[in-house]
């Protein structure tokens, strides 16, 4: 590989040294020396690979966008310890790997880019360190991993995701059994108008549907004169809405429910006893009626983990939703150095403050649960998370299914929840069903009024509820494969032992290698599923499903010869085959 070097620091020298691993890795050793202590400039490593077969680019930065792009409109995958991860990859047609960029460290602030160019046909690539302030350094080391291996796309990434965990040192946080449970969130059901007698009332509803989990999401601080964040900062709930916050905590435990409480961690309102305190140890101190708390300051650390953590201990919480970690950032107006400080780089006090929070939290309560979203998502966050959400996408099943796969790809055993589903009353039954199927690989999580939504909605809701919470090893921990990532993942399946549960979203037709039980289910516009073999597979039963759980539809199948075979399934129903 010719690398080339643009050094944008004066006494300093870069070397990189490129180490063939075989079977298509290389791995490029970066060693950037300073002859004193600096604070780094950007730091970029070049180089061009032929544009073969490259058809679309993976990266979680890029949602829909996953076309190749020119050089001058390069495909940028920005990654820090509180936002992205450091991954992006070239795939061709048909699935296959073409080259997958990772870099060994997810904390420094850095840059991937690929863009095509017009001139020879290639595809030039680079790794920008030091995108951001960071803590002045001597020596700074890094490795960029480069796998062309002719292989499935999703392989290389779990590869990828593999050396993270193992060789890296960004092992996953600590998974307890319910952070794999379905949820029922306040967010889009009630926003902030949300109180104590209305949550329990869902709990009521939620936990026989099979919802373990109940977020309460912002609001339960906010009172009518203190509207939107403003109240943010005391987390102390307002009591016309929460009167008693442990009273209602023990009221959901006996529901058999966890309990989870939302809180914008980096926030301080106007409207905030403690806002006029921890004004001069803002991020962005001119902001309006909000601040964001610096987190290098030591004093803005131990006033958030002693908060939270004695409000957890005081309320027997089990969980919190910390959510807007990736708005501990730079701001135009962020304060130069300030002697208080004990970090110059912002996420380094990320850093000290989520491994101070996170202990005491679990030191508390080992089993304790942490939410975290798009787009601090990463393989460093993951530490401390052990709930990863789909950013917010009220409605949208397509972005709930696509992120959501996206992150299973990059986050191995940690679980990914789905944005909140919501959906209007008044649709169809198959369009309510659309949201709950595309979260069946994810951990659901449900906001609708469940008083509100018509008798079917609630039928379909409990049978794939059930369906999943039934399956849940084979959806969460079997082999995942997604086709046409560039088109939004047209089927997923996972596969454990001899089960396999695929839906299909716009490709009907499933290939099944060897005698079983398969679940295939139909999230495509057209009421026909197709099971495709290369061999004989003899003899299965099959029964059909409405979106409602209803049996429309059984007999047998004869899989004795290769081919396809089609079987009419309702739009939002299942078709069950087992081998007899």
């Amino acid at each position: 590989m010719d690398f080339s070097v643009r050094n944008e620091n004066e006494n300093s020298s870069v070397t990189v040294t490129e180490r063939p691993a075989g079977d298509g890795l290389v791995f490029a050793d970066v060693d950037i020396s300073f002859d004193a202590p600096t604070v780094p400039g950007a730091v970029t490593v070049k180089w061009s690979v032929p544009c073969t077969r490259a058809w679309s680019v993976f990266s979680s930065a890029h949602k829909y966008e996953r076309n190749l792009a020119p050089k001058w409109k390069r495909r940028i995958t920005p990654s820090r310890l509180a936002s992205g991860s450091p991954v992006q990859q070239l795939i061709s047609a048909d699935g296959r790997n073409r080259l997958t960029i990772a870099l060994s460290d997810a904390a420094t602030p850095t840059e991937i880019a690929t863009g095509i160019s017009s001139s020879s046909a290639t595809v030039s690539c680079e790794v920008r360190f030091f995108t951001e302030q960071c803590d002045p350094v001597s020596r700074y080391s890094a490795v960029i991993r480069l796998d062309s291996a002719d292989r499935r796309y999703d392989a290389s990434l779990k590869e990828v995701e593999r050396w993270w965990a193992e060789e890296c040192g960004y092992p996953s946080a600590y998974v307890p059994d319910d952070a794999r449970r379905a949820v029922y969130s306040t967010w889009y059901s009630f926003h902030q108008d949300v109180n104590a007698d209305d949550v329990l009332r869902q709990c009521e509803l939620a936990k026989p549907l099979g919802m373990d989990v109940v977020i309460v999401d912002d609001g339960w601080q906010n009172s009518p004169d203190a509207p939107g964040a403003t109240a943010c900062g005391d987390w102390v709930p307002y009591a016309p809405k929460f009167p008693d916050m442990k009273a209602f905590v023990d009221r959901v435990h006996g529901l058999g429910m966890k309990a989870v409480l939302w809180c914008y961690l980096p926030a301080m309102g106007v409207k905030a006893s403690r806002y006029a305190e921890f004004l001069d140890m803002a991020l962005n101190p001119t902001g309006k009626n909000v601040v964001m708390l610096d987190p290098r300051f030591p004093k803005v650390r131990k006033y958030l983990c002693d908060t939270l953590v004695g409000k957890a201990a005081e309320w027997g919480l089990d969980g919190y939703k910390l959510d807007y970690i990736d708005s501990f950032k730079y701001f135009p107006d962020t304060p130069a150095d300030d002697p208080r400080r004990d970090t110059l780089s912002i996420d380094e006090g990320v850093d000290i403050l989520l491994t101070e929070l996170t202990s005491a939290l679990r030191g508390h309560d080992p089993d304790f649960l942490i939410e975290f979203r798009q787009s601090y998502n990463g393989p460093f966050v993951r530490k401390f998370g052990n709930m990863i959400r789909v950013g917010d996408c009220p409605c949208d099943s397509i972005r709930n299914h696509t992120a959501g796969t996206d992150l299973r790809l990059l986050l191995g055993r940690t679980p990914v929840h789905s944005d909140m589903l919501m959906w209007n009353p008044g649709d169809t039954l198959e369009a309510a069903a659309a949201q709950v199927i595309s979260t069946l690989f994810l951990v659901p999580q449900i906001s609708v009024k469940l008083d509100r939504i018509p008798e079917d909605h609630l039928r379909m809701l409990r049978f794939y509820l059930a369906f999943r919470n039934a399956h849940v090893a084979t959806l969460m921990d079997g082999e995942l494969t997604a086709e046409n990532p560039e088109g939004c993942y047209s089927l997923i399946r996972s596969d454990l032992g001899s089960e396999t549960v695929a839906v299909s979203t716009a490709m009907p037709v499933l290939r099944v290698g060897r005698r079983g039980r398969v679940w295939h289910i139909n999230s495509t516009p057209a009421p026909r599923l197709y099971i495709d073999r290369d061999r004989g597979l003899g003899t299965w039963s099959y029964t059909v499903y409405s979106p409602t759980g209803d049996a429309v539809g059984s007999g047998t199948a004869d899989f004795g010869e290769p081919g396809a075979t089609a079987f009419d399934v309702p739009v939002g129903g299942m078709l069950e085959l087992a081998a007899d």
